[in-house]
């Protein structure tokens, strides 16, 4: 059965608003135009050096357009992209060349002496192009292909549902890293749902709660005459029913990639989206979904989470949706020292902060709102093998949790126990995505793809969740395997960390499972401090008495068996490039924590 190729998307939007801005980052501004025709170029250079539909083309670089090119431009030959951590060492580098067998690599020249070591292992790799200045002669210039094929013809191939669009490569926490296979078929299927709308809907449909100056910055979206709302005299035409009608024809524009002069079309090129997540990671692929509706994307120019760039981002391009990544990213955002100079232009411009691959906490939420009282959160559940990205929405005034969810439609996700049956309200189990906007398999690992994906086509998450007893919430609990088994009890960490996080003291908290001999687990909280209470714990006899502090402190306010038997402050916890703290790096450096201490 024949398949959209995605790659039609951002051409599809370029013939609708080929001067509308679709990517900058730092001096560098780029058109839809302008992409589509580097698009173009870049995917007639790709088919000369031979690579044909189902080849694979490794791509190591930090965030930057060239990156989205790569993308879009393999989807029109119907090649796959395979993107790699930049983080990674030379030897973890040359695993996923060998597993991916890629026959072309394309990089920055910063990695070019990394490169080097492991080349004379290379088996599929035939051509390398090279970003940046002052290539050397021996290798392909990406900016000299580009311009060297710019004026090909126009160039995209038919394609199945089956036909591979891109690679994502998971962190490895359990073994060897493993490629999650998405299809054409699926990101169509994740655009048919709605695509970036999927977002902005469920924020919308609550305009009439919003603070005053939130619905406003959200009404500055919609083209007239939605948009006059806004102004006092002229409120009242906000009813529930237009508020409604709206919603009802963004949705209907989304499913049908807004289609040019549509209420969708029209409010979706006034959204501006800062992106910070790693364009190999899932969630830094889902920064397409901007560019496939003609929003326009921003990108940092750190190679690092920079919060002040951050915040002068969002000012200077009148930034509406930002993308981050768990409470250490938001944190850093209000605790950089420019925040005051920031705070209320930033608070009059954004509209909501995603939060995705790592969620904000209830307490991280409290804390944001204190410093931008009119910006609201859109919670997203999102694995690198599975999008579902109907998001749990926080306006100011709400009440906020940690890690709590609308419960999609039961044809989209279960909560499986160990028997197989389907969870009731207050029981637990394992979360299954129904096939659909997941992937197809992992690449060249069949006996890891049967016992992920079920025959009947789902998605097994490897989180436990909780059916809350009013049946339509659902609460992520955490991985499987980080479940902390003590005597019997059944601990999970993001509960605790949760509390921890409450305290005053508290900056972040990450609880582990430590092998003891008594209790089989025992749970262990790693607590970094606030700035201003670092100096406390100096004292030995302060710091015992803090760590016994915070112990009582989760007794208080969970079953006792719940608190962490012992607490150790840390300076900071490692973190990975997708920004999420890396928890088999922490239990692997605690794993012998109760043995050391006897």
């Amino acid at each position: 059965m024949t398949n959209k190729n995605i790659g039609l998307l951002i051409h599809e939007v370029a013939l609708k608003h080929p001067k509308q801005k679709a990517i900058i980052q730092g001096d560098r501004v780029f058109t839809y135009k302008q992409i589509d025709e580097r698009i173009n170029a870049l995917a007639n250079s790709l088919k000369s050096l031979g690579c044909e539909k189902g080849d694979h083309v490794a791509v190591l670089l930090y965030n930057c357009p060239e990156y989205y090119e790569i993308y879009n431009a393999c989807y029109r030959i119907g090649a796959a992209v395979v993107g790699i951590n930049y983080r990674y060492k030379p030897p973890e580098i040359l695993f996923i060349i060998k597993d991916a067998k890629p026959k072309v690599f394309i990089y920055a020249k910063e990695f070019i002496n990394s490169i080097k070591e492991i080349r004379k292992e290379f088996e599929s790799v035939n051509h390398e192009l090279i970003i940046g200045h002052d290539i050397p002669s021996n290798f392909l210039n990406y900016e000299n292909e580009i311009l060297k094929h710019m004026y090909d013809p126009f160039l995209v191939v038919d394609l199945t549902e089956d036909d591979k669009a891109f690679l994502i490569y998971t962190g490895g926490t359990t073994g060897r890293p493993k490629g999650a296979v998405w299809t054409h078929k699926a990101v169509n299927t994740l655009i048919g749902q709605g695509g970036m709308m999927q977002w902005v809907i469920p924020m919308f449909r609550r305009i009439k709660e919003m603070p005053k100056k939130m619905s406003n910055k959200c009404l500055q979206m919609l083209p007239f005459p939605y948009n006059l709302g806004r102004f006092p005299i002229l409120s009242l035409i906000q009813t529930k029913k237009l508020v409604k009608k709206v919603n009802d024809e963004l949705q209907k524009s989304a499913e049908n990639n807004y289609p040019k002069g549509s209420l969708g079309d029209k409010a979706i090129v006034k959204n501006t989206m800062l992106w910070y997540p790693p364009a190999f990671h899932i969630y830094g692929w889902l920064a397409h979904l901007p560019l496939f509706s003609g929003s326009t994307l921003v990108l940092s120019e750190s190679k690092s989470y920079n919060p002040k760039e951050i915040l002068q981002l969002i000012v200077k391009h009148k930034v509406r949706f930002m993308t981050t990544i768990g409470d250490k990213t938001a944190r850093a955002l209000i605790n950089t020292p420019e925040i005051d100079e920031y705070k209320n232009k930033v608070n009059n411009i954004l509209i909501g902060i995603v939060s995705g691959a790592a969620i904000f906490s209830a307490q991280t939420k409290r804390m944001l709102w204190e410093i931008f009282p009119d910006i609201g959160f859109l919670d997203t559940i999102a694995a690198t093998e599975s999008l579902q990205l109907v998001p749990k929405v926080y306006i100011p005034g709400d009440k906020v949790s940690s890690n709590e969810f609308d419960r999609l439609p039961p044809d989209r996700f279960r909560i499986v126990k160990d028997n197989g049956e389907d969870a009731k309200p207050g029981e637990i189990g394992e979360g299954y995505f129904k096939s659909g906007p997941t992937m197809k398999e992992y690449y060249g690992a069949k006996e890891k793809t049967i016992s992920t994906i079920t025959e009947d086509g789902w998605i097994k998450s490897g989180d436990l969740y909780k059916l809350l007893e009013d049946g339509k919430t659902v609460r992520l609990l955490g991985r499987i395997k980080e479940t902390i088994n003590t005597g019997g009890e059944k601990i999970h960490p993001p509960e605790v960390e949760n509390v921890l996080n409450q305290h005053p003291k508290v900056f972040m908290s990450v609880v582990i499972g430590v092998p003891d001999p008594e209790w089989g687990q025992s749970a262990l909280g790693l607590v970094q401090l606030k700035g201003k209470y670092k100096d406390e714990i100096k004292d030995e006899k302060a710091a015992e008495k803090l760590k016994q502090e915070l112990i009582d402190f989760v007794k208080d306010r969970l079953a006792r068996y719940k608190a962490p038997k012992y607490i150790e402050f840390v300076d900071e916890f490692p973190i990975s490039p997708a920004g999420k703290t890396q928890r088999g790096k922490i239990r692997s450096q605690w794993k012998n924590y109760i043995t050391d201490e006897e």
